[in-house]
């Protein structure tokens, strides 16, 4: 297919690599010489490509990244499914992500793969590693599958090279990275629309299919129900306990608010409300002279979702379980250091994100150039706790007629400015 772009599609592109991602002079100026040393294989092995296509039989769809990345494709996986019913859908996905996605019956197949530059934080093992191995097995296998239609939806020239090196037929994702001219169908970037989860639903839009749900969900088997009521009854919660979880962990240790903070905030819920709270205790130890009320919990992952499933609100900072609970439908409240909110906040209106939004060398995608991340370390307990204390009132006021005076606030405050410096 050959590529042809309007002055506003251009326009659109030039203003993304702006808006929608962070990537420096260097990078940018290699993903475009790589796309110019490929422009001579593209431009003779496009003369063999299909000039139409017919309606799918077999989907891949490229998401290797994170258990957070692979819930807010979510959306798109189930509209996709709804638009090709009878399509085999294969996901190329990390094996992370096969305990919660093999549940989902979003998709037919899962193809595990590490991918050196999503599986490695350190930049030299990105480019040494036995990963790469793997990959290219992965890429021979793929080539002899031959897939009707793709989907890749980071913007990245390598993602768009996986589609074309695995002979997809037709390939549809973003080109304003660069390495457009290895899609058959490069959508135009929608500047307003921003968050991630957009970023996918804008390919199907592309292809003219409307969107029939926007939402994240997880579905949990009756098993799971059952190990989380069980669980909760020999931890003498009842049913009409109040739920609190805190997961204070972290991917990486640049985006943990701290351990000790959280048990402060905890520790301040459980003097102003008569609740209940959970410690997921993989996000870090509670203090042993913690209050009673306070549950440590350590659990595998599928039953971590089951219980978490039961909170009616979750204090966490921006990671995974973040985006199990806006899945979930539970509340959260999440304290955001190195990356944008606007690109992979929880999905919904029933969040509540705390962040220093004078920091301007945001995002950095975890690589931080300071001693520590300041984006975190100056954010106030006050303001984590305010924004808990608001969310829980509001709860408690939309169950005003069956709440008693034990359930009722006992302390609350207005908001704080998070400023200060050392934080409290």
């Amino acid at each position: 297919m050959k590529h042809k772009h309007s002055k506003d599609h251009l326009a659109a592109e030039a203003a993304a690599r702006a808006c929608l991602v962070r990537y420096g002079a260097v990078r940018l100026f290699l993903s475009r010489f790589m796309e110019l040393l490929l422009r001579p294989i593209l431009w003779v092995a496009r003369g063999n490509e299909e000039g139409a296509f017919d309606e799918p039989r077999s989907i891949l769809v490229v998401e290797y990244w994170n258990l957070g990345d692979f819930l807010m494709l979510t959306p798109f996986l189930r509209n996709l499914r709804l638009h090709y019913p009878q399509a085999h859908i294969a996901l190329l996905s990390s094996p992370r992500t096969i305990p919660i996605a093999e549940d989902q019956g979003l998709v037919d197949e899962i193809i595990p793969v590490d991918i050196p530059w999503a599986r490695h934080m350190s930049r030299w093992k990105k480019y040494i590693s036995k990963d790469w191995g793997n990959l290219l097995r992965c890429i021979m296998s793929l080539r002899t599958r031959r897939f009707d239609l793709g989907f890749t939806g980071r913007a990245d020239i390598r993602e768009n090279f996986l589609l074309w090196a695995g002979r997809v037929r037709r390939r549809v994702g973003y080109g304003f990275a660069f390495g457009g001219e290895l899609l058959t169908d490069v959508v135009r970037p929608n500047l307003v629309r921003t968050h991630y989860s957009e970023r996918w639903l804008g390919m199907l839009e592309h292809l003219k299919k409307p969107i029939l749900s926007r939402k994240p969900e997880l579905q949990l088997g009756q098993e799971q129900r059952a190990f989380a009521e069980r669980f909760l009854r020999e931890q003498g919660i009842a049913t009409t306990d109040i739920i609190v979880g805190f997961h204070t962990g972290a991917r990486n240790k640049v985006r943990e608010w701290g351990n000790h903070r959280f048990l402060q905030v905890a520790q301040r819920l459980l003097n102003a409300f008569s609740v209940r709270i959970l410690w997921f205790q993989d996000g870090g130890e509670p203090d042993s002279e913690c209050d009673r009320r306070l549950v440590p919990v350590r659990l595998p992952l599928k039953e971590f979702l089951a219980v978490l499933s039961k909170c009616d609100l979750l204090v966490c900072n921006d990671t995974g379980p973040m985006h199990m609970a806006s899945a979930l439908g539970v509340p959260v409240v999440a304290v955001f250091g190195p990356t944008q909110p606007e690109w992979f906040a929880p999905i919904g209106e029933k969040h509540r994100i705390v962040i220093r939004r004078d920091i301007w060398c945001r995002p950095c995608f975890d690589y931080c150039i300071f001693d520590q991340p300041y984006c975190l370390r100056t954010i106030s307990i006050d303001s984590v706790y305010n924004a808990a204390a608001e969310m829980l009132c509001t709860y408690m006021g939309l169950e005003e007629a069956e709440a008693t005076s034990t359930t009722r606030p006992k302390e609350i405050r207005g908001q704080h400015c998070n400023s200060e410096w050392p934080p409290n």
